[in-house]
């Protein structure tokens, strides 16, 4: 996914939201808290007819070769130890990564640093 990509998914995705969030405010003021929920599932149903396709940044890393995938992992492992303080140990086992990277990710330097990774890895496919 290019820049020129993500450009899109972002502005499909915020298209989308404000259907959605449109639809919401709308059918709340009529209906209230009923129609806030029928006004935000139209809105969201118009917003994804009327919106360009695109895929997510989460359905561009699944479509990663498995060097890709294992360099990503690596990358966020490195991010885990560096910025988070992760140990060894805890990045061991796919379960123990996914628990440290729950963990972790509160912390927005943490969160940052994976989102770098994850972008890079998308932008060199």
């Amino acid at each position: 996914m290019n820049n020129c990509q993500m450009r899109q998914a972002a502005r499909s995705a915020l298209k989308q939201g404000l259907y959605a969030g449109a639809g919401a405010i709308s059918g709340g003021i009529i209906g209230g808290p009923v129609g806030g929920l029928v006004g935000g599932i139209a809105g969201s149903i118009v917003g994804f007819v009327k919106s360009d396709p695109y895929d997510g940044v989460l359905t561009q890393l699944t479509k990663l070769d498995s060097n890709r995938q294992a360099t990503l992992l690596k990358e966020v492992g490195g991010v885990l130890m560096t910025v988070g303080g992760a140990t060894q140990q805890q990045l061991a086992t796919p379960e123990l990564f996914r628990e440290a990277l729950q963990q972790l990710a509160q912390q927005d330097s943490v969160r940052n640093g994976v989102w770098r990774a994850c972008m890079y890895a998308v932008e060199t496919m």
